[in-house]
C-alpha cells in the first residue's frame, strides 16, 4: 500500500463528498419532519451538553487506541503509546472510505515510519475488527432484554462470535478451515497463504488473557458511546432506560456493519430511528438524536483523524524512534 498525495487529495474528495451527502440527506429529512420541532430539540444542546458527548466519543477512541497497543506489544511490535494512539486516531480520517483504508492506512505508517512490514501487522486489522465486533454483541446482549423480540437474533450473533474467537484461537483448526476454501477455489495462492500466515499469528491475540483485556477495553470505549447516546435522549425529553439505550446504538453499529458500507451510513441511521420508534419515541425526537448522536461519534472521529492526519504524515517521515523491526 503506498499512501501518497496524490491519494490523500482522493480520499479528501471522497470524504468531503460523503459527509455532503449526509448533511444533504439529514436537511431533507428534517424538512419532512418540519423545522420547528426539530429547532426545539436542537436549542437544548447546550454547550456543556455537546462537550460531554464528544468527551464520551474521545473515551471510546482511547479505549480503542489502547487496545490497538496493546495487540501490537503482544505481537512484537515497538511502537510508544503515543505513536501508536496517534496512528491509531489518524486511521478515522478514512473511515468513511471504501475497502477500509483507514485501517490500512495505520499499517503503512507502521511499514513507512518503523519498518515493519504488512505481513507481520495485519493480524492487527483483523484482532481490531473482531474486537470491536465481540464488545458491542456483548452490550447487545446486555441491552436485549429490554428488547425480547430481538433476542434470537442476537443470540445468533453471539454464537458467530465465539465461534469466530475459538477458530481465531485455534489456528491448526483455522489454517485447516483456508486449506479446504482453497481446495475448493483452487486460485490466488499467495492470497490463501497470507491468511495461514495471518491466522497463525491471530491465535496469540485470542488466547483467554489478550482476549478478555481487548474485550474489556472494547466493552468500555463502545460503553461509553451508549452512555451520551442515553444521555442525549433523555435530554431531548424521551423517557429510555440504560439497557434500552445500550442496545439501540450497540445493535445499530453491528447493523450498519453489516451493511458494508463505509462507516455504516444509512443501515445504523434507519436502524436507529426504528428501534427509537419501536419504544414510543415520537418520530421528531428520534431523527435529531440519530442525527446528533451520528455527529458526535462517526464524524467526530473522522474530524479527529484529519487533524491527526497530517502529524502522522510528518511522523513518519522523521528517522523512527527506537529500535526498527527486520
Amino acid at each position: 500500500m503506498r499512501f501518497t498525495s496524490r491519494t490523500a487529495r482522493r480520499t479528501e474528495v471522497f470524504v468531503v463528498a460523503t459527509l455532503i451527502a449526509f448533511a444533504a440527506v439529514t436537511v431533507a429529512a428534517g424538512l419532512a419532519l418540519g423545522w420547528d420541532g426539530v429547532r426545539r430539540h436542537l436549542v437544548r444542546l447546550d454547550p456543556a451538553l455537546l462537550s460531554g458527548l464528544l468527551a464520551l466519543s474521545a473515551v471510546n477512541y482511547l479505549a480503542r487506541a489502547e487496545r490497538w497497543h496493546l495487540f501490537g506489544r503482544r505481537l512484537g511490535i515497538r511502537i510508544s503509546h503515543r505513536r501508536s494512539a496517534l496512528y491509531y486516531i489518524a486511521g478515522f480520517a478514512l473511515t468513511t472510505t471504501p475497502g477500509k483504508i483507514g485501517e490500512a492506512l495505520r499499517l503503512w505508517f507502521m511499514e513507512r515510519g518503523h519498518g515493519y512490514r504488512y505481513e507481520r501487522t495485519v493480524p492487527l486489522l483483523i484482532a481490531d475488527r473482531v474486537g470491536d465486533l465481540n464488545a458491542l454483541i456483548l452490550l447487545c446482549v446486555f441491552g436485549s432484554t429490554a428488547f425480547l423480540g430481538y433476542f434470537w437474533i442476537v443470540g445468533g450473533v453471539l454464537a458467530v462470535m465465539v465461534a469466530t474467537s475459538f477458530l481465531l484461537a485455534s489456528s491448526r483448526r483455522a489454517r485447516r478451515l483456508i486449506l479446504i476454501a482453497y481446495g475448493v477455489v483452487g486460485r490466488w495462492p499467495r492470497l490463501f497463504a497470507g491468511a495461514r500466515t495471518a491466522v497463525r499469528r491471530n491465535a496469540t491475540l485470542f488466547r483467554p488473557g489478550p482476549l478478555v483485556a481487548a474485550t474489556a477495553l472494547g466493552g468500555a470505549g463502545w460503553l461509553a458511546e451508549c452512555l451520551a447516546l442515553y444521555w442525549l435522549v433523555g435530554a431531548f425529553g424521551a423517557d429510555l432506560s440504560l439497557r434500552q439505550a445500550t442496545f439501540i446504538f450497540s445493535f445499530s453499529m453491528l447493523a450498519g456493519a453489516a451493511t458494508m458500507i463505509p462507516g455504516g451510513l444509512g443501515g445504523a441511521e434507519a436502524t436507529m430511528i426504528a428501534l427509537f420508534l419501536t419504544t414510543g419515541v415520537d418520530a421528531e425526537t428520534a431523527f435529531v438524536t440519530t442525527a446528533v448522536i451520528r455527529g458526535t461519534t462517526l464524524w467526530f472521529a473522522t474530524a479527529l483523524g484529519f487533524c491527526a492526519l497530517p502529524v502522522a504524515l510528518r511522523a513518519v517521515r522523521a528517522p523512527a524512534p527506537g529500535p526498527v523491526a527486520a
